[in-house]
């Protein structure tokens, strides 16, 4: 996969060396070049030295080749902009803007953009964003036994019974539809756009992810 990020400070270095280091081509582009010294001298990946949404400094991050595009600067006006500059003028599959203001989440959601906000997601978060599409949060709970997934729920989902998930192995702790959280009775069924709050067992999450990638 081919990555472009924008912003090389804490969280864009970061996710640039986690990404690169699962064997992902990645390129980072910042203003200031002073900033690629955080990638550490073994980074793997290309440093392009450029405004975020400057489309020459796009360009020359090979941004036509993008499989995901991810906006990391300290600006959320600029993280926009070049989150919408790679969404509409280039195509890039996969779009996710960095924002610092909560209270703006949901208007730029509103623009088709995901987006993370800075209370509650870091570089981890936007990783599965990147790597997982549709699985839209993952933790573990002890030794990794057992997961918690958070996913926009599938098509092959769609007006089935939260008790049949998975063949009743998942457990739904909660949906979130049009704006509004849940928790669902036995026999709920779930519709598009539902988001669902899963808990499952850890053999069971390469299932899950499958489901939510088809």
């Amino acid at each position: 996969m081919n990555v472009l990020i924008v912003g090389c400070g804490r969280e864009g270095s970061e996710l640039a060396r986690s990404i690169a280091a699962q064997g992902h081509a990645v390129t980072i582009v910042d203003a200031n070049a002073e900033r690629f010294d955080q990638l550490g001298a073994d980074f793997p990946g290309r440093t392009v030295q450029g405004v975020s949404f400057d489309q020459g400094a796009l360009e020359r991050a090979d941004i036509t080749h993008a499989d995901a595009f991810v906006a990391t600067t300290q600006s959320d006006n600029e993280n926009i902009v070049a989150a919408k500059i790679a969404r509409d003028v280039y195509k890039v599959p996969r779009v996710v803007a960095r924002v610092y203001n909560p209270g703006r989440r949901e208007v730029y959601e509103r623009l088709g953009l995901a987006t993370v906000t800075s209370t509650s997601w870091g570089a981890r978060r936007i990783e599965q964003l990147i790597l997982h599409p549709g699985v839209i949060d993952m933790e573990q709970i002890g030794r990794g036994e057992v997961r918690l997934l958070c996913v926009t729920v599938p098509e092959a989902w769609h007006g089935r019974s939260v008790n049949a998930i998975l063949d009743g192995n998942a457990v739904v702790c909660a949906v979130e539809r049009g704006g509004h959280a849940f928790v669902p009775k036995a026999g709920e069924t779930l519709q598009p756009g539902d988001v669902a709050y899963l808990s499952i067992p850890a053999a069971l999450q390469a299932d899950v992810i499958g489901f939510v990638r088809a």
